[in-house]
Formats: structure tokens, C-alpha cells, sequence
């Protein structure tokens, strides 16, 4: 494994930690009926993977994050829903907020190693969701998800990818931004986005997917919607 994955990992880890304190005084806020339809940063997004993937019967959640994607599909019809992330703190506070928001059955979130996605068996998926994974990542790393992601979902399956928004960046030594083989932006020796326009990206996933739309999104506090969302179908 590369040092520029050793050390994203760390940083998402260290980002994804919620202390017992935080956690204790989520739970004296929380609306376990109805707080899930907020924990997308994007109700766009959510109501778009709700319209695609809550009807699938197997659905698929790779790089969970926080795990709010399968919560709420499973809260919005999907009985069958894996989370998965290959950061440990995430995984946590997934099953945290599932408990949260009184998730019982039908949605799993499990810590998994790098490999995981190349091992698993074919055609398991009808659905699957990945967010700000494909582009934080390097580009071998990305495509060999890709083209297990392809793998292991059934043909005709949705595939939903959500992606940053395409800027071109330049480095900057005093905020500690270095930019590497033209769009790799690290921020604090921290791989933190590839940066690709929508055609480059919709060159790589044609050779996985049928890329049927894109939309876009914006997250709160942003005055433009350049967020992408790529739906896609399994070839």
C-alpha cells in the first residue's frame, strides 16, 4: 500500500472520530424518527439516490463515511443495505447514527480492508452508492475500484458517484497546497482531491458504466452547484 493511501487513511480516520462527550450529546438531541432525512449535506444528492437506489433490492454503500447514505436508503425502502469504509473511526460512528436513528435491520456497516471490493463475488448488487471517493484517491488506486465496483454489480444495476466539483488549482507553499502530475492537490502532504473535468471523468467510468446523466449539487454555504453526480448503469 502507498504512502499517499497510508496517509489519507490517517487523516479521514482522525476526521471521522467523535468522542464519547460528542456522542452522548448527540443522542440528547437527537429525533430518532425523522433526523436521518438530515444528515445528507445535499438534499439534491439525497433525494436523488432515494429516486435511484431505494427501490434495488441489494444496495451497496462503498467509502460509508459517516454511513448516512445507507441510513437513509434503508429508512427510504431498501431492506438490504452494506456500508462499507476501510476507515475504522467512520465504520463507528456509522453503526453509532444507525443506532441513533433506530436502524434494526436490513443495513450493516462494516470496516474492510483495501482488497475487500476485489474479493467479493460477482453480480451481488443491484445498487450501489460511492461519494468523494473516486477522486480523493490516487488514479490506480480509483480505477481498480472502478472496475470491481463493475464487478461485483449485477448487469443493468444504478450506480450513483458523486464527486467533487473540477477547479484547477495551483500550489501554494504558504497554505501548504502542493499540486503533483497536474491535478493531484495535497493539502499538508495530504491527498485531498484529483481534480478532472466531467468529460475526463466520463472517459474513465465509459469504460465501466453507461454514464446516463449528470447532475449537481451544491453543500450548504456554497453559492454554486459544480458538486457532480454521475448516474450510471452497469454494463
Amino acid at each position: 500500500m502507498s504512502d499517499v493511501y497510508n496517509d489519507a487513511l490517517k487523516f479521514w480516520n482522525n476526521a471521522f472520530e467523535m468522542s464519547d462527550e460528542e456522542k452522548e450529546k448527540f443522542l440528547q438531541d437527537v429525533d430518532p424518527e425523522n433526523g436521518w432525512k438530515e444528515l445528507a449535506s445535499s438534499e439534491k444528492l439525497r433525494d436523488i439516490i432515494i429516486e435511484q437506489l431505494s427501490g434495488c433490492s441489494k444496495v451497496l454503500d462503498y467509502g460509508c463515511g459517516e454511513g448516512w447514505a445507507g441510513i437513509t436508503l434503508n429508512k427510504s425502502g431498501c431492506k438490504d443495505v452494506t456500508s462499507v469504509d476501510v476507515v475504522e473511526n467512520a465504520v463507528k460512528l456509522a453503526n453509532f447514527l444507525g443506532s441513533a436513528y433506530d436502524v434494526t435491520s436490513g443495513f450493516k456497516a462494516e470496516c474492510v480492508s483495501s482488497e475487500w471490493i476485489s474479493t467479493e463475488k460477482e453480480e451481488l448488487f443491484d445498487g450501489i452508492f460511492c461519494s468523494n471517493v473516486i477522486d480523493v484517491l490516487p488514479a490506480d488506486v480509483a480505477e481498480d475500484i472502478l472496475k470491481n465496483m463493475s464487478r461485483i454489480a449485477t448487469k443493468d444495476a444504478r450506480i450513483i458517484v458523486s464527486m467533487n466539483y473540477y477547479k484547477k488549482f495551483e500550489s501554494d507553499p504558504e497554505k501548504n497546497i502542493e499540486i503533483k502530475n497536474g491535478n493531484e492537490l495535497y493539502l499538508n502532504g495530504v491527498l485531498r482531491m484529483v481534480s478532472r473535468t466531467d468529460e475526463e471523468w466520463t472517459g474513465i467510468l465509459s469504460k465501466y458504466f453507461e454514464v446516463e446523466k449528470i447532475e449537481y449539487f451544491a453543500w450548504p454555504g456554497e453559492n454554486k452547484e459544480a458538486r457532480r453526480i454521475f448516474i450510471l448503469r452497469n454494463k
